[in-house]
């Protein structure tokens, strides 16, 4: 197990921006007579966060904008994709069906510490493809734990199989990251980009699915990707 593999899921907790919220508040709350400007601004910065899902703004703006609403390559001899979210693999097989000759090459694993009995990423993901794909048009690679080592793994299987041109599919938020660590361990793979309708804002919507945790936590999937974009600074990632 490695250092960065290690070190990354004993501090999981801290990454999460909802969580730093709330043990800073705890924090000042105990301290709050010798910091009492600093904590009534707190506090007010702590509820803005609770009333305005800005998390939604800022992961839109800084890490999904620019992989909605373009064509994808039309001329891609594979699909490498990430993790087993059906949305995902729903519009992997669509595209298998729409281009010929379309192989599907599926990265999964668990991120956990400790490995729950029964959520085997790679199991799950045959079982749900064995009735729908032949046994020829789809690859499993080997149990991962995280991004880097589902891209590494891809690199080391393409090295047998020569794909030329790949689009990588996985969420929106999570593509950037995804890009940036093939980049650096040379992998040339093409985003595949997803369709985004423009809707219409509703104040009456808004107050019905008003929810203040889940505002709280908007920030959290954009924070985290932040942050280990960050972190790739610090990672050797030669295989």
């Amino acid at each position: 197990m490695s250092i960065y593999f290690l070190i990354s899921k004993i501090f999981t907790p801290f990454f999460l921006f909802s969580n730093l919220l709330i043990i800073i508040l705890i924090l000042l709350f105990f301290f709050r007579k010798k910091v009492k400007s600093f904590f009534k601004f707190y506090l007010v910065l702590f509820f803005i966060c609770l009333i305005f899902p800005f998390g939604n703004f800022f992961e839109y703006h800084f890490l999904k904008k620019e992989f909605y609403n373009k064509e994808i390559i039309n001329d891609f001899d594979a699909i490498l994709l990430l993790g087993g979210d059906e949305r995902r693999l729903i519009y992997a097989i669509d595209l298998m069906k729409k281009y010929n000759n379309v192989k599907l090459i599926f990265a999964g694993g668990s991120g956990h510490l400790v490995e729950t009995i029964g959520l085997n990423e790679n199991k799950i993901f045959k079982k749900k493809v064995e009735n729908i794909l032949n046994d020829n048009e789809y690859f499993i690679l080997k149990h991962s734990r995280n991004t880097i080592e589902n891209l590494l793994a891809f690199k080391e299987f393409n090295k047998r199989h020569n794909f030329e041109r790949v689009i990588i599919l996985t969420s929106s938020g999570h593509m950037m990251r995804s890009l940036i660590i093939s980049k650096k361990i040379g992998l040339n793979l093409y985003p595949f980009y997803w369709k985004k309708k423009k809707l219409k804002f509703s104040i009456i919507n808004a107050y019905q699915s008003f929810s203040f945790l889940r505002n709280l936590r908007s920030f959290d999937l954009g924070f985290r990707e932040i942050l280990g974009i960050l972190s790739l600074n610090f990672i050797n990632l030669k295989n």
